[in-house]
């Protein structure tokens, strides 16, 4: 298949992996019948959703079934090992290795289309897309609505630029649209009300961009409209909500209004009491929280851009506790942070950051132990993988409903599934560009 999106073309070629059906074939959910008089009377499913898991002894991608346990499918990767991200809608697994300047996709098999007359819920058997993008060193990956953007990196022999996806692009075999930088950066990209935010060099060498520019995206391809001029230098990590866009300085953040006309961009400074060389490198967001959360090392700053009188306000996890993992829920009723210490902390940003518990998981962990979050758009859970298990907790309370035990070693999960209603998925992916495990800037 080619890839049909203009100009800027992503290469398309065959994946040299197998695919071993781990289950049944699933059939389209209309009551288990194909008959067209059950079709319309049985549509919805109920289902918790799937995980996307890679097998790091087999080198495989996994799907599991949330509902029994299985393993629905096994997929043969080759190369390193995939970072997991889920799709704007949740359908897809999006499986980067940037090593391999490879972005796969994975159809998860759970989706609705719309009937005219009625919604109709289907669920099938995973299947990897034949279908990838191929460009250098893609790194950030950013989901806002209906957009996710993957941004490459580049080098010194090779400009960076951004694929912009849908589900319905996907569906399709192609990308929404594509845009070039015109040099090697290690940058950030993020489509919000039908424009491009994206970083900008003005020439300079080293990896880290020093500003922001905005495109408007025009059916599948982006016209330019400005560079700002508030800098921002050695930039790194960017994160938005329904009012505020903020990207990490090594001198504070910028922060665009995303509801003023014209999308001005305002400059805080770092937090008082912030070490020397210290600074917000990560920043994490959610569309119904009104706050972005910031990032610098091992301390959390929660963010009131428009506030006169406290703009930062210091989120504690605990003396001495590294963080390995944080985001929000699906509708952000919960911040979670999973510290080195073994426990999950759960915040209520609603009721002024409050502690709600902190979930004892397991002992600290060690360096070779693998770990990763991924949150349901379902319902209130978190799933934390741990080696060879996947901890299924309610976000409400930290209570672990069960414990998966997976039989394999596993690098990496993302849920897939069916959103709840009203679930519109604008929220920032809350370990796609950790700063304290950056990569290497050629």
């Amino acid at each position: 298949m080619s890839d049909q999106s203009q100009p800027f073309p992503s290469r398309i070629r065959p994946l040299a992996a197998s695919l071993m059906i781990g289950s049944a074939t699933l059939l389209a959910a209309c009551g288990g019948s194909s008959s067209s008089n059950d079709e319309h009377e049985h549509t919805d499913i109920d289902t918790a959703g799937r995980l996307a898991l890679f097998d790091t002894d087999a080198k495989q991608l996994k799907v599991l079934d949330l509902d029994n346990s299985e393993v629905l499918a096994s997929m043969a990767v080759d190369g390193e090992a995939p970072r997991l991200y889920a799709s704007p809608g949740n359908r897809y697994a999006v499986a980067i290795q940037r090593g391999d300047d490879l972005v796969s996709f994975v159809d998860g098999g759970l989706y609705t289309e719309d009937h005219g007359d009625h919604m109709h819920d289907y669920a099938e058997t995973p299947e990897m897309l034949n279908f990838t993008l191929e460009a250098r060193k893609p790194t950030h990956y950013s989901v806002n609505g209906a957009y996710g953007v993957v941004f490459f990196d580049g080098d010194a022999n090779a400009d960076s630029k951004i694929d912009v996806i849908s589900d319905e692009s996907l569906g399709g075999n192609k990308v929404v649209a594509s845009q070039g930088l015109g040099i090697g950066m290690h940058g950030v990209g993020k489509v919000i009300d039908g424009h491009l935010f994206v970083t900008h060099m003005d020439g300079e060498t080293s990896g880290l961009p020093s500003a922001v520019e905005r495109y408007h995206l025009e059916g599948n391809t982006f016209e330019q409209e400005v560079v700002y001029d508030e800098k921002c230098p050695d930039l790194h990590g960017a994160a938005a909500n329904a009012h505020s866009l903020g990207f990490g300085c090594s001198d504070g953040v910028l922060v665009i209004d995303l509801h003023e006309a014209g999308y001005p961009a305002t400059k805080l400074g770092n937090p008082e009491g912030l070490a020397d060389g210290s600074r917000i490198g990560t920043l994490v967001a959610n569309h119904d929280v009104e706050e972005l959360v910031g990032i610098a090392g091992d301390r959390f700053f929660v963010i009131h851009p428009e506030s006169t009188t406290e703009v930062y306000h210091e989120l504690e996890i605990g003396e001495d506790v590294g963080r390995l993992a944080q985001g929000f829920t699906t509708h952000g009723e919960v911040f979670y942070v999973l510290g080195d210490d073994g426990g999950l902390r759960l915040f209520n940003p609603a009721n002024d950051w409050e502690l709600i518990t902190t979930a004892e998981l397991m002992e600290a962990p060690g360096e070779e132990d693998t770990l990763a979050v991924t949150v349901s758009a379902a319902q209130e859970r978190l799933f934390v993988l741990h080696n060879q298990s996947v901890h299924e907790l309610d976000a409400t309370d930290g209570d672990v409903v069960r414990t998966i035990d997976l039989g394999f070693n596993a690098s990496g999960l993302v849920w897939l599934g069916l959103a709840e209603e009203g679930h519109d998925h604008d929220h920032d992916d809350e370990h796609d560009d950790d700063e304290d495990h950056d990569h290497d800037h050629d």
